[in-house]
């Protein structure tokens, strides 16, 4: 799974707690930054921006002008969280912790333009690339994970009869489905590729399979009542672990789960639910 360690400048450009504000105002001019992590001691204890600089006299120190209620993340801190800190915070920037040393600062560019290479343009999901990263994570860390392999019926007809248009209209409704329907921490989707989706959970295969069908009615439901219905096939394959998976299995491991249940997928045109496969 990325994470912060992954876009972060490291190491950090910081200050003391007993510099002087003019001190500050000189290394912001001179590395074009807007925020600087404060430490005592070496210990993060404040955080000082180009706004408090412009508050504060030149001759105080960055103690009576700095923040001391830090909001930070660790090393580990997945993008996609950091992304949501920053937004509701209303920041642009964040130290990163390792333990209780600062190792590095993020900012919301870095994070925006990291995400922005992960995210499908057309659905909004997360790339195919990165829901591969995220089940391999979930092998290192987890028991148990299930891949349910999404491909949408006929396509390829939608879009010679209707025209590209309305094709790429009808995956941006699959995408927000998927998107509206996924609960945080349960279900990870993804737009594998053209008209197949991909979802990595840590629910069991029976579970998952429940959940598939619900999502396979609901896009059924959704585009028949947008002009033209869209069925989708699922497939499901997964299964507990005995242990946590190291390198190198974890990518072959990756790939026999999407290949299984993508051959669940096939199999499940013929029939009424989600086909579901042991790995």
């Amino acid at each position: 799974m990325l994470n912060v360690s992954e876009v972060m400048s490291s190491p950090a450009i910081t200050v003391e707690i007993l510099d002087s504000v003019s001190k500050v105002a000189t290394i912001m001019e001179k590395y074009e930054i807007g925020g600087l992590p404060v430490l005592d001691n070496g210990k993060l204890c404040g955080i000082i921006t180009s706004r408090d600089v412009r508050r504060a006299h030149p001759n105080r120190i960055v103690a009576d002008a700095m923040c001391k209620n830090v909001v930070y993340v660790y090393i580990n801190t997945p993008l996609w969280e950091a992304k949501s800190i920053l937004e509701e915070k209303k920041l642009e920037r964040l130290p990163v912790l390792d333990k209780c040393k600062l190792v590095g600062v993020v900012t919301k560019t870095d994070i925006l333009v990291e995400i922005g290479r992960h995210t499908d343009p057309l659905t909004g999901l997360r790339t195919g690339s990165y829901i591969r990263s995220l089940a391999e994570s979930i092998l290192t860390n987890k028991n148990q994970l299930t891949v349910i392999f999404f491909d949408l019926n006929g396509f390829g007809i939608i879009n010679k009869t209707y025209g590209h248009v309305y094709g790429d209209r009808c995956l941006k409704i699959v995408g927000h489905i998927f998107a509206e329907n996924t609960p945080d921490g349960l279900y990870f989707p993804g737009r594998y590729a053209g008209d197949e989706f991909i979802v990595v959970t840590t629910e069991k295969k029976d579970d998952a399979g429940l959940w598939a069908n619900e999502i396979i009615k609901k896009i059924a439901d959704t585009t028949k009542k947008n002009g033209v219905p869209v069925t989708v096939a699922a497939g499901v394959a997964g299964g507990c672990r005995e242990g946590a998976r190291t390198e190198p299995h974890l990518s072959a491991t990756v790939d026999d789960l999407i290949n299984l249940a993508s051959l669940a997928s096939t199999l499940s045109k013929q029939n009424c639910e989600p086909v579901t496969f042991s790995s």
